[in-house]
């Protein structure tokens, strides 16, 4: 049976686990989509450690965010009380089953908790201002922030939350907004960005130690931006980048403190995306080459790997040594697994249950090289292709990842199966600028359209090598985000795709930079200047220079409130190839931000992916 567009729906993906503070229990978040509501739904569920079974903990559908209590009983933030509609309640659950008893009030707008020591830890979503039915004052950069929406004068704050007397308060500065925090080992680190007129990327470091009840503040705003910190040992250790050689991407380091001053124990080229403290040991999860695996570093800061399996390790917790962990292998969905003296269990079954019946095209990961550089790529050849038959041929898709400090790994894609189901070679690459090969890889500064251009086009012609069933003149290209410039400038380069599909593209970096929430700080690291000092170079890589050059028929997908590439962007695209006779459409999606492909509203998911099919067989089939 092949895979149809709306099988998204029925796929229930696990996040957010963490152990019982025994170790004899994991919790996660299990999240799927409801077609009919046009909605996504989340509870919790458990696994007994001891004999591997997994039941479904929560019977809501919006329990998203939760923390231990002790061994038997965890907390959870929900709202199931009809006549306090808009509260964030705190409710408690016994590991064992029976009812969740609500036994607290907690700040509106609580996002995460964490429980440390008779204490709970929350991230709370606030706003400085009163709301006006018709109006909006911003008086801050940015103003607004994807999937977020509007953030003048709104600021996530840390709050303390003591679960005896149900009293809160704040522990982070006014005006500061909390990016992360670590409740470890009796003390609470966090980072935080204070400002009231443009933000900055490096955010200062704060303690809360609990033995005293005071904040102590480690760094200063502006020095780091800062990935993960902890104590160990009785110091302060953090991961961090002060930026000053790749800029906006760089990768952390590890570094101690000693006398208020960093020191840097390790040099580290990989991008951090978790990081915690167990056992006198930092562990972290990184992108490595095309996965992403745990690693672990000693008090020396040298690093050794704890999985280096193919696949992804997301979540995670660690517990007496036992590991558990929620990550992507043999090319499945996601799933729940433990490690133990290096063997892997799996204890879920969504890859079976939602995949079972499906034919599921394997994806092919392949090296090349170009101008003495070796390159990873795949392949995903149509569902039911057949080598030895060299009379039939088939169409085929080029797909570009977003970032650019992205990558592409050998890890299930629904999009890209459905594309296959439908007869599509789908092949991809990770081009210089990508994670996952270290700072100076992922380096590609005033350097867009170049180098990555010209390894898209190598590897393109290496696939048609390969696979002389794939038809070199009925070829696509898409992408989203980044991929969505590096489409828009093919075009604008060559003619030899049929078809494209760029989606909440960059057009235009002059606009792109003074529009959107990451412009004024991403954007002009990335072009090596802002629009007054690199004008011309700002203009010289932008796809719009060159759309007056374009001949292939293109989708255009946008989404009004995708604050990451403003709808101006995808806009004048379109503008530009209908004023100079392309065929070309597009596709406003209301309502809906830059991740629509991944977490928008299942009908518009669906509706996108019909675009993007209809378009593709008008134009290579």
């Amino acid at each position: 049976m092949r895979t149809e567009i709306q099988d998204f729906i029925d796929q229930e993906a696990p996040s957010g686990l963490q152990l019982s503070p025994d170790g004899r229990f994991g919790a996660f978040v299990v999240t799927k989509p409801d077609g009919e509501e046009n909605c996504y739904h989340s509870w919790l569920q458990v696994v007994d450690v001891e004999n591997g079974t997994v039941r479904k903990l929560t019977s809501g559908k919006k329990e998203k965010s939760f923390a231990w209590e002790d061994g038997e009983h965890l907390f959870f933030v929900g709202n199931r009380e009809k006549d306090r509609k808009g509260e964030s309640l705190l409710y408690r659950i016994p590991v064992s089953g029976g009812e969740a008893e609500l036994c607290g009030t907690l700040p509106k707008g609580t996002r995460k908790i964490r429980c440390q020591n008779g204490i709970l830890y929350c991230l709370v979503h606030e706003h400085y201002y009163e709301k006006e039915e018709d109006y909006e004052v911003f008086d801050e950069i940015p103003f607004w922030s994807n999937g977020v929406g509007i953030v003048n004068k709104v600021r996530d704050r840390l709050y303390r939350y003591d679960l005896k007397t149900g009293g809160a308060r704040v522990l982070s500065p006014e005006y500061g907004q909390v990016e992360a925090f670590w409740a470890e080992n009796g003390t609470v680190f966090f980072t935080c960005n204070i400002y009231t007129g443009k933000k900055l990327p490096q955010n200062g470091l704060y303690e809360y130690v609990e033995e005293t009840d005071t904040v102590i503040r480690h760094l200063d705003q502006g020095m780091f931006s800062i990935s993960y910190a902890c104590r160990r040992n009785g110091r302060v250790e953090f991961l961090g980048s002060d930026m000053k050689r790749f800029g906006y991407n760089e990768n952390p380091d590890l570094y101690v403190l000693e006398d208020g001053a960093p020191r840097l124990l390790a040099r580290y080229d990989y991008s951090v995306k978790e990081g915690m403290c167990r056992d006198g040991k930092i562990y972290v999860n990184s992108t490595v080459g095309t996965d992403v695996v745990l690693q672990c570093f000693d008090m020396d800061g040298n690093v050794t790997a704890v999985t280096d399996r193919a696949g992804t390790v997301e979540s995670f917790d660690i517990c007496g040594g036992w590991i558990m962990f929620t990550g992507m292998r043999d090319q499945g969905l996601s799933e729940v697994y433990s490690l133990e003296n290096g063997k892997e269990t799996c204890f879920t079954d969504f890859t079976a249950r939602c995949l079972k019946e499906k034919e599921v095209s394997p994806i092919r990961h392949f090296t090349f090289t170009h101008e003495g550089l070796e390159l990873d790529g795949f392949v995903i050849p149509p569902v039911g292709f057949d080598p030895s038959d060299t009379e039939k041929t088939y169409p085929g898709i080029l797909t570009i990842h977003g970032g650019p400090k992205a990558i592409y790994g050998a890890t299930y894609s629904h999009e890209f199966q459905v594309y296959a189901s439908r007869g599509y070679f789908v092949f991809f690459m990770n081009p210089t600028g990508s994670d996952g090969r270290g700072n100076a890889f992922a380096d590609i500064v005033a350097k867009q359209g170049s180098i990555d251009y010209e390894q898209l086009m190598a590897f393109t012609d290496e696939v048609l090598r390969q696979y002389p069933a794939l038809d070199g003149d009925r070829l696509g290209v898409m992408g989203i985000s980044y991929g969505g410039f590096m489409t828009n400038w093919i075009i604008g380069h060559t003619d030899r795709f049929k078809a494209a599909v760029p989606q909440c593209c960059i057009a235009n970096w002059i606009t792109k930079t003074n529009t959107t929430d990451i412009g004024y700080a991403f954007n002009t690291t990335q072009l090596g200047g802002d629009v007054w000092e690199n004008y011309d170079k700002m203009w010289e890589l932008s796809p719009l220079k060159y759309a007056d050059r374009v001949k292939t028929p293109s989708l255009i997908i946008q989404c009004d409130e995708d604050y990451r590439c403003w709808v101006a962007e995808g806009v004048q695209m379109f503008s530009a190839l209908k004023y100079h006779g392309v065929p070309a459409r597009l596709l406003m999606i209301h309502g809906e931000h830059h991740s629509v492909s991944r977490l928008g509203k299942p009908k518009k998911r669906v509706r996108r992916l019909n675009e993007i099919v209809s378009w593709l067989d008008t134009y290579l089939k």
